[in-house]
């Protein structure tokens, strides 16, 4: 049976580079990377980030990750795996997904990441957010997220600006969509992707997975990240 191992995290908040870090273990399917300078100018702090940031090559497009839409919530685990058979992804190395949900899956039986947000982290994480999510118009604030001029997916409604500022939209659904902590699951806090503590990050990610990172890569490409995003 093929294992998945899911990145929950509030939207905004490192998930992705944490993803990345993780494929460089054997036992997680590898994706191909462009070099950690290019690498790391695919991650921005602008609307344009989902669009571009470093993901996995298997989109599982009968699952939606993103908070807020339910798609793929309520089947049942033989149905996933029927499905992970038909993409030709059965039995193979361990999956990664990027989770930015309150809730998990109902078919959830997998490794499980937090990425966890406390009060040293939380300014940080609603600064960032005004820049990736929210575009000022003469509507009112845009939620780029759910909107089809920025979104085409059938599942994004056609248009969603709210009354709100940007300001005022952010630290509400920020507190919104803060990750609840699960005691099951291994944490890693923000504030020390924040900090630079590499050596407590991969420690945590090694833990998690009962495999070794490349951890060379993993600081440089971190190093590199942290620099064009923090």
């Amino acid at each position: 049976m093929n294992d998945f191992i899911f990145i929950q995290y509030t939207a905004g908040s490192c998930g992705k580079a944490i993803g990345v870090c993780l494929q460089t273990a054997k036992s997680v399917m590898n994706w191909s990377l462009p070099n950690i300078k290019e690498l790391a100018l695919m991650h921005t702090n602008d609307y344009r980030h989902v669009r571009q940031e470093p993901d996995a090559p298997y989109k599982l497009s009968w699952l939606a990750r993103t908070y807020g839409i339910n798609r793929g919530d309520n089947l049942k685990r033989d149905e996933v795996l029927q499905l992970l058979k038909e993409e030709n992804l059965l039995g193979k190395e361990k999956l990664i997904i990027n989770w930015t949900k309150i809730h998990l899956p109902q078919w959830f039986d997998d490794h499980l990441i937090q990425v966890t947000t406390n009060n040293k982290s939380l300014p940080w994480l609603i600064d960032r957010r005004k820049k990736l999510f929210y575009v000022d118009s003469v509507e009112g604030t845009v939620e780029v997220r759910y909107d089809a001029r920025y979104h085409t997916r059938p599942d994004r409604n056609d248009r969603c600006v709210s009354k709100l500022s940007i300001n005022e939209l952010a630290i509400k659904q920020t507190h919104e969509e803060l990750i609840p902590v699960n005691s099951q699951a291994h944490h890693i806090e923000l504030h020390t992707v924040l900090n630079q503590e590499w050596n407590i990050v991969l420690e945590i990610l090694e833990n998690s997975i009962k495999t070794k990172l490349n951890r060379l890569w993993c600081k440089e490409y971190l190093a590199t990240w942290h620099n064009q995003i923090i």
